[in-house]
């Protein structure tokens, strides 16, 4: 109905015939917010503009329809070209009177030069030449026996098809070898990258390895390299899955009240400790810290933490050898990578300033 609705639009009735007996209830009756499945949703709203009454027919008494839904089983004879050639003139006729006088332009005017141009390099292009005879003729049922020059095409030769002197890979027109470079230059005059120019492709024109050749092109572009982006940050992986509490945790260094504080959070719970260095940042006082936690709640066996001069200090590195925790500095330029610790700190310092805006938490209420 779409593919008519030249001849369908404003109409007051017309008959639908089908030989799909289950659809006539959902083509008279069925309103569109009454049909939950969406493949019919699509259907329904695609019909609405037409005004119809669908009535069911046997199969074997819907032989046109029925003919063409089929594909043929053989190749057409010249006997059926002769008697096609007709029909085809008049089809192509009446499409070319109806774009004319849709655009309101001469035939003259109307003339797409591009087309044109893909025309004219197609009938010297012998590659081109070969493969709408292909198309046209039928590929060899052996892929050994097709041309070298063919053989990209292979794989999909049943989506090929020929519109006069043109082939198409479904609505896309395969561009000659000639033309493959201005076509890649208008591809990239707006100058967008890799994955943007790929879809703009993928609307109207094709070749075998047009994907490599749009990298290449635009990884050769001057302009497109100097004005780049910078390399992006990896994501965050975790390579921890503790199965414990306090098993994994994380810890950092943090100011706030003018105060210093160390925070110690499990990477299972959250479960964060906060506690006040008083001004003692050092190592040996964050190994006595260390040394109070694991006594409470268990050695941990994975310690991850920043590259902060306390974390790399030899005498913290020799005090969780001792203990056996497994100690990971994270990147010192990337704070993300301690992202769990930061969470902590983020959350531990405004808790701080609502509850002891001076940083005594020795106190009931932050506790």
């Amino acid at each position: 109905m779409q593919l008519l609705r030249l001849y369908l639009a404003g109409l007051q009735n017309f008959t639908l015939m089908t030989d799909h007996q289950p659809l006539m209830p959902i083509l008279n009756h069925y309103s569109l917010d009454a049909i939950e499945n969406p493949r019919l949703q699509r259907l329904k709203e695609k019909i609405s503009p037409y005004l119809f009454t669908a009535v069911w027919r046997a199969a074997k008494s819907l032989n046109i329809p029925d003919a063409l839904s089929r594909a043929p089983l053989s190749h057409p004879t010249p006997e059926d070209e002769i008697a096609g050639a007709p029909s085809t003139t008049h089809l192509r006729t009446v499409m070319a009177v109806y774009a004319v006088t849709s655009s309101g332009k001469s035939p003259a005017q109307d003339a797409d030069r591009t087309l044109q141009y893909l025309r004219d390099a197609a009938r010297v292009d012998p590659v081109y030449t070969r493969l709408l005879d292909c198309v046209t003729s039928g590929f060899p049922s052996n892929r050994y026996d097709l041309h070298n020059s063919l053989l990209p095409y292979w794989k999909i030769r049943d989506e090929l098809y020929a519109d006069g002197d043109l082939v198409l890979f479904g609505a896309r027109v395969i561009v000659p070898a000639t033309l493959r470079h201005r076509t890649l230059s208008r591809l990239h005059d707006s100058h967008r990258g890799v994955e943007a120019t790929k879809p703009r492709a993928r609307q109207a024109v094709f070749w075998p390895g047009i994907n490599s050749d749009i990298a290449n092109t635009i990884g050769a572009c001057e302009s497109c390299q100097l004005l780049q982006p910078t390399q992006p940050q990896e994501p965050l992986m975790n390579d921890d899955n503790p199965t414990r509490p306090f098993e994994s945790v994380s810890a950092d260094f943090f100011t706030v009240a003018g105060k210093a504080f160390l925070v110690i959070v499990d990477r299972l719970s959250g479960w964060p400790v906060v506690v006040p260095c008083k001004g003692d940042t050092t190592a040996s006082n964050t190994n006595r810290i260390f040394c109070h936690y694991f006594r409470e709640v268990g050695v941990s066996l994975c310690l991850r933490a920043d590259g902060g001069p306390q974390f790399t200090s030899n005498e913290f590195r020799d005090f969780m050898e001792r203990w056996g925790v497994r100690h990971v500095i994270t990147s010192p330029y990337y704070p993300q990578s301690n992202g769990h610790a930061e969470a902590a700190v983020k959350s531990m310092k405004h808790l701080i300033l609502t509850t002891v805006p001076f940083g005594n938490i020795d106190c009931e209420e932050f506790d």
